[in-house]
């Protein structure tokens, strides 16, 4: 401030300066132009020069506020159609929620071209075309939230996937979601949503091949994905088990990573293929491996289903499992029902059957109880166990198994001892 008055100081006193000096020397000016002349005292020439430059400079910045009146009124104009358009997209959000979405689309799209963030306005107008399925119509909302920020591909592809399967437009969700993997390989949103495309399109090889990076970017903990991992590890499996694949089954679960390898649910599947291909050799393997370091009810009810080449060895394994368990397992109970009753051991199958039964109901365990006992000529406990069977699988609840004891053959007191046979002493 001190420096403008300064200088408004200096101008004031070089005009006054030079006012005086022209009134000191007063002399005549003369201006010819052709064949006109015009004589004039020279101090009043330089006023009219100094007036004409004030007027100058006057219209100059005249013209100067014209202009900037001009844009001022249009700053007004947009900063007033802005304001409109954040109210407008208020709004629009509203309608949207309470699903008037022909009122939301029309408010949020009318007022695109003066909103501040014009993706968000184009973005909530395609969700509301989409919402009253006008599909053609939402594809070209899209469109334009595209043109208006280029930077936003991946985003309005992930709103445009996520629509399409909404939609169960699988082949166009598929194409979409193929496309943003290009832009962006790592993004974890995407390669969720292409699973649950493949898993709906049933496309098992192509999601298989999608499981080692779900797996990286640990996007297989919740149910949801793992439902989508079970279902691809089951129809690859049976596909390659009814085949009789063992080789390719067996390449495919050494492929899998290692996180897969070692769930529970993995583990039962590729066991009941390799049992559904009849290698029951490798999943006795398997089984045997995975039961010494860890109980695992699953697979023990599937290692007493399958064929053991030495029983003797199996009963035997089984029965050290039996030791390292704090309480009868009635699975293990079961499991060891199950060989005894392979071994044709049919007493002490009978036994573990009756105590597995009592501490847990199994509608196959009464099952093969019954055929025991009509093998063993035991008709009314077979019978009994026919009957409880039946009210498990329709009560679902069991009851306490009690078999009538065998009734043996006695021997007459009355009668004379046999004879002993000389044999040639």
């Amino acid at each position: 401030m001190i420096f403008y008055l300064i200088v408004l100081l200096i101008v004031v006193a070089t005009v006054f300066w030079l006012g005086q000096w022209v009134l000191a020397n007063p002399g005549i000016t003369t201006i010819t132009w052709g064949v006109w002349s015009l004589e004039m005292k020279t101090a009043t020439l330089a006023v009219l020069i100094l007036l004409a430059c004030i007027t100058f400079y006057i219209f100059v910045a005249f013209l100067r506020h014209g202009f900037g009146m001009r844009r001022t009124f249009s700053r007004f104009r947009a900063a007033r159609l802005g304001s409109k358009a954040s109210r407008a997209l208020t709004q629009g959000l509203i309608q949207l929620t309470e699903g008037h979405w022909d009122k939301a689309e029309k408010l949020l799209v009318d007022h695109a071209p003066y909103s501040d963030t014009p993706l968000l306005n184009y973005l909530a107008a395609a969700r509301a075309a989409h919402m009253r399925e006008a599909y053609e119509r939402r594809d070209e909302l899209l469109k334009q939230a595209i043109e208006s920020d280029s930077k936003a591909n991946v985003a309005v592809g992930v709103s445009q996937a996520e629509m399409q399967f909404g939609s169960e437009q699988f082949e166009q969700a598929h194409a979409t979601l193929v496309r943003l993997r290009e832009l962006s390989p790592k993004h974890p949103y995407v390669l969720k949503l292409l699973a649950k495309v493949l898993y709906r399109q049933e496309s098992w090889e192509a999601l298989l091949g999608l499981l080692p990076d779900l797996v990286k970017q640990s996007l297989l903990k919740n149910d949801e994905m793992s439902k989508v991992q079970g279902a691809t590890l089951q129809a690859m499996f049976q596909h390659y088990a009814k085949e009789g694949h063992t080789d390719k089954l067996q390449a495919m679960w050494k492929k899998l990573p290692t996180p897969i390898r070692e769930n529970h649910d993995a583990i039962l599947l590729y066991a009941k293929a390799l049992h559904t291909a009849g290698d029951d050799l490798a999943c006795n393997g398997l089984i045997s491996n995975i039961l010494n370091k860890r109980w695992d009810d699953g697979l023990a009810d599937l290692f007493g289903r399958i064929q053991h080449h030495s029983l003797g060895n199996t009963i035997q394994q089984a029965e050290k499992w039996q030791l390292s368990q704090a309480d009868n397992n009635p699975a293990l109970l079961l499991l060891l029902a199950r060989l005894y009753n392979q071994q044709k051991l049919w007493g002490m199958a009978k036994s573990y059957y009756e105590s597995s039964l009592n501490q847990t109901p199994n509608a196959e365990g009464y099952l093969e109880l019954a055929e025991l006992l009509e093998t063993m000529k035991e008709p009314e406990n077979a019978q009994r166990c026919y009957r409880l069977g039946l009210r498990y699988c329709i009560r679902h609840d069991g009851e306490k198994l009690s078999l009538t004891p065998t009734q043996r053959p006695q021997l007459n007191p009355q009668a004379p001892p046999a004879l002993t046979p000389y044999n040639g002493l």
